[in-house]
């Protein structure tokens, strides 16, 4: 008899441990889905909205502003984008856009515009006509015509500079004019090497020869070449240009 109780008891008790364990995670689950489910949906549809301005076009100080005033955050996109059409450090696009309705306090993500994409004009040097057509377009940049020159060595048919000159920077699209090597030389002065010679040597030679001084930057020489002497000129020697023609110095820092 006192057996049968003794299991009676152990039976009961396991079946209340049992149904305690049920009720804890029962509660725990009702807990969980008023917390992530019920209140969120509760919350949001009491929660105000307003519609997101149109910020495109406006600089940075501009959609802060009208983004605070409409009760919205802001965030910049660390890259940028180029565009034809908005200038450099407007803003080009914004996440949510203009227009949506969203929670007051959403952050707004802007991207700003870098302008028109630059480029390097290619050394043409050398080449041939459709070599450099071929050599622009890929630079997307366009051929502007050709201008007849002349030259020392290159021969006749190949291009011996552009207009802008090599390595200067130009937005894609811009037009380029490409001289091309025609042989001739009536009317034109040759363009001596002017390498290694102090700038001040240069400017009475620059005089006699009817050339104008550009521009002249300073530059560190790899090669060890004296303060104030001539690295490299553009046009480059060689070259046969026009009495009048400036022509540009880069010399040893």
């Amino acid at each position: 008899m006192n057996k049968i109780k003794s299991l009676w008891n152990k039976v009961r008790q396991t079946a209340i441990f049992k149904a305690f364990v049920i009720w804890i995670v029962v509660v725990i689950a009702l807990v969980f889905m008023v917390d992530k489910l019920l209140m969120p949906a509760f919350a949001g549809a009491f929660a105000s909205t307003g519609k997101v301005p149109n910020l495109e076009g406006m600089t940075e100080k501009a959609a802060e502003a009208a983004l605070t005033e409409a009760g919205f955050k802001v965030e910049w996109v660390s890259e940028g984008r180029y565009s034809s059409q908005v200038p450099a450090g407007m803003v080009l696009v914004q996440m949510p856009k203009a227009g949506r309705t969203a929670k007051i306090g959403r952050t707004v993500r802007l991207t700003k515009s870098l302008g028109l994409r630059k480029v390097v004009i290619p050394d043409l040097r050398g080449k041939s006509q459709k070599q450099a057509d071929i050599s622009l377009a890929r630079a997307g940049l366009v051929n502007g015509g050709t201008v007849q020159g002349a030259h020392q060595s290159i021969p006749r048919g190949a291009v011996i500079r552009t207009i802008p000159l090599a390595g200067d920077t130009v937005r894609v699209g811009d037009t380029v004019k490409v001289v091309i090597s025609a042989g001739a030389t009536t009317g034109r002065i040759l363009l001596p090497n002017f390498e290694g010679i102090l700038m001040d040597e240069v400017y009475p030679q620059m005089d006699k020869l009817g050339f104008k001084v550009g521009s002249i930057k300073r530059q560190k020489s790899e090669d060890g070449a004296r303060p104030g002497s001539v690295i490299e000129t553009s046009p480059k020697y060689g070259d046969y240009l026009k009495p009048g023609s400036r022509v540009n110095f880069i010399i040893a820092d």
